[in-house]
């Protein structure tokens, strides 16, 4: 009688993929090795996916989904837009706490990130990074003009390339990240970033209110909806 097929079969392999790449990146990374962390046949990897290739695009996919619903963040009411940005002490605050929920997520999914931010070893993986970078670029500059509507940002601010800037800091600080042999102090290093961008962009009020006092620790990330796995994402 033939043995009934592992229901958990791709799962386990999508995280065997994921640590091989990590560990070896995609060219030395082997459907071999991947099975045989998994725990399966190298015919049952062929039943997921057509090849290494498959599955790497399968985990790139996936992360970037997963990191989007970081990105683009919850939807948020205009009423609840509008307190916020009445009170920029609470703006802060709702800041510092999703930047800590999308690095922690980061710095928990480093190995494959750091594959990832490395372009993942061909031009179509480099592809989807950069329009994920687009994509961060976008909302970045749809919060900050809304900032300035509010009178939160520089009434003269160029949207655009402070946009620019600003995801360029965070992609920056991402790859510092990833590479970091030890955990890095996310609230602190980010807190410092946050500050400096919002001396750069801020109003004279916003500006006054990052220098005269030093900002409370920062409360844990929220707990929201649990992000798509890689093969709902994929």
């Amino acid at each position: 009688m033939p043995r009934p097929s592992d229901p958990n079969a791709k799962e386990k392999l999508l995280r065997a993929a994921e640590a091989e790449f990590a560990e070896k990146g995609l060219v030395r990374a082997k459907v071999e090795d991947i099975t045989a962390r998994a725990g399966l046949s190298k015919g049952s990897f062929y039943l997921h996916f057509q090849s290494k290739e498959d599955a790497f695009r399968n985990l790139v996919e996936g992360v970037l989904s997963r990191l989007g619903c970081f990105v683009d963040g919850e939807e948020m009411s205009a009423q609840e837009l509008e307190r916020l940005c009445g009170a920029p002490a609470a703006l802060i605050e709702d800041w510092q706490s999703r930047d800590l929920e999308t690095f922690e997520f980061i710095w928990q999914n480093r190995g494959l990130m750091g594959v990832v931010m490395e372009g993942g070893g061909g031009a179509d993986y480099r592809h989807l990074v950069d329009t994920f970078a687009d994509r961060a670029a976008s909302r970045i500059a749809e919060r900050l003009q809304r900032g300035v509507s509010f009178g939160v940002y520089r009434a003269d601010l160029d949207i655009h390339t402070a946009s620019l800037f600003i995801a360029g800091a965070y992609d920056r600080y991402a790859r510092r990240v990833v590479r970091s042999a030890e955990r890095p102090d996310l609230a602190a290093e980010l807190r410092a970033l946050r500050s400096m961008v919002l001396r750069a962009i801020g109003t004279p009020a916003v500006v006054a209110l990052v220098e005269s006092a030093a900002e409370a620790p920062a409360k844990p990330p929220r707990k929201r909806r649990k992000p798509k796995n890689t093969e709902e994402a994929a």
